[in-house]
């Protein structure tokens, strides 16, 4: 309880904010923005862009800080540097300073993630570790989730409070004029920064460090010894030091490989569930759908997201494997690929087949925890390998959404639906590779164990017990 409480509560807070801040931002643009700033073409794609490009690339270098410098500190500093970039988008006035913010938001937010998966996989036995990144994983859905009612109800109760100026609403869209806009809000972001300022405050109070390094807060040294103990034999200590032959380790085995591509098509999967269903509703909005429903309309997704990561979490931690769960929601994802690829099927049969899309959730929390639990025992390549699959996944599809899904290419996207329905069956072969892998490799250190075993013992029977095994 006093772990989930350390750490589940900072990692959870912090990860909403970001995905609230994330979603924000094509909330903002299919609500005014777009007009307000004067965005032009694939803008907002650029603008999406241009944050991974900086959270991506600075996500391996965490894995030094991490793991060098205490992550109490290091985590909640970022935190306050991520509300002061979120802070800055709220006065932007051009698309300028809309790069330079998103750019600052990316790099501060780059060890949000990894740093807290690191954490949980440091404290927390293989059979506990699931449902607790299920939790942490939904933490970003339910950001998601909740920015589009935020924004809904700011556009409806925050235009123009206080005199801010901001994202600006059209009362009629057909044969508009300029003064018929009237001032919207900028507070999604204010809002986003005041709750950073909270939860950095508790990270730097109660979030802990590595077991091996320092007692958390809330820890009496008795439960810090024991919570050490807890994790002899299951998790490696994570004293580490990373150098170039950590790398060369790590790219020899088939974990980093595998891992990363799986988490690559995850990402690459579940682009359609996310800005493109928003860009799909903006095409149609106001003649079909609202500016309310256009932000609210996507969190149906979202909930399937939230209650499928949840279900596959605690079913990973009692069935013992994570390619189950993972392979149930891929066939899910699945589904709604095929209904968008035929696309006339009624306006209801494409919002179904977008709200099936966001079955892409429970993938997230079931392929981290696979690899936290496959490399509990080498510290090193775990810190590594998580990163790694976060970084490169995310800067892979950062770069393929503004091909993929364009916004000017709003509402039907024929040829990519149909490369993520490749897609969708290319992940359930990857899937299946990494049982493959992880068996044979797991055979492999049983088949070595009851070698050692057998020389250990000696005697006369040692050569027929090594004849036996092998």
């Amino acid at each position: 309880m006093k772990l989930d409480l350390s750490i589940l509560v900072f990692g959870c807070f912090s990860f909403f904010t970001k995905y609230l801040d994330q979603k924000s931002i094509t909330n903002a643009y299919v609500s005014g923005m777009k007009e307000e700033i004067g965005l032009l073409g694939n803008e907002l794609n650029y603008l999406t862009a241009i944050f991974w490009a900086s959270y991506c690339t600075a996500m391996i270098p965490t894995c030094y800080f991490i793991t060098q410098y205490p992550a109490n500190i290091v985590l909640p500093s970022l935190e306050l540097g991520w509300g002061l970039a979120t802070f800055g988008l709220a006065w932007a006035q051009n698309v300028n300073t809309l790069y330079a913010m998103r750019f600052f938001v990316g790099l501060f937010e780059c060890a949000s993630f990894a740093g807290t998966i690191y954490i949980i996989g440091s404290w927390y036995k293989p059979s506990e570790t699931a449902r607790r990144v299920a939790l942490f994983y939904i933490s970003s859905l339910l950001g998601t989730m909740f920015a589009g009612y935020l924004q809904a109800a700011a556009y409806t109760n925050l235009n123009g409070v206080n005199g801010l100026s901001g994202w600006r609403y059209c009362n009629e869209f057909d044969n508009w004029r300029m003064e018929d806009w009237h001032p919207g809000i900028r507070w999604l972001f204010i809002i986003d920064t005041i709750i950073t300022l909270g939860i950095a405050l508790f990270g730097f109070t109660f979030f802990p460090d590595i077991p091996a390094r320092r007692k958390p807060l809330l820890l009496s040294h008795a439960e810090h010894t024991l919570a050490r103990k807890r994790l002899v034999g299951y998790t490696a200590p994570p004293g580490l030091k990373l150098s170039r032959s950590i790398f060369k380790h790590v790219l020899r085995r088939w974990h980093f490989y595998a891992f990363v591509l799986l988490w690559t098509l995850m990402d690459l999967n579940g682009q359609i569930g996310g800005q493109p269903f928003s860009l799909y509703l903006k095409a149609y909005s106001p003649s079909v759908y609202s500016v309310v429903q256009v932000n609210t309309l996507p969190t149906i997704g979202t909930a399937c997201s939230i209650v499928g990561a949840l279900l596959a979490g605690i079913a990973a931690d009692r069935i013992g494997n994570f390619w189950m769960p993972a392979m149930a929601t891929t066939l899910l994802l699945m589904v709604g690929t095929i209904m968008l690829v035929v696309w006339n099927i009624g306006e209801t049969g494409r919002l179904v087949a977008f709200i099936l899309e966001g079955f892409v959730g429970p993938i997230s929390p079931m392929a981290m925890s696979w690899a936290t639990v496959t490399m509990a025992s080498d510290a090193e390549e775990r810190a590594v390998v998580t990163a790694s699959m976060n970084s490169i996944g995310q800067a892979i599809t950062a770069g393929v959404q503004v091909v993929m899904y364009p916004a000017t290419g709003a509402p039907r996207w024929v040829s990519s639906f149909k490369a993520n329905l490749g897609l969708n069956i290319v992940q359930i072969i990857g899937i299946m590779a990494i049982v493959y892998l992880g068996r044979r490799e797991t055979d492999t250190k049983v088949t070595e164990t009851d070698m050692e075993a057998a020389i250990v013992t000696g005697g006369d029977g040692v050569q027929d017990h090594v004849q036996k095994v092998l």
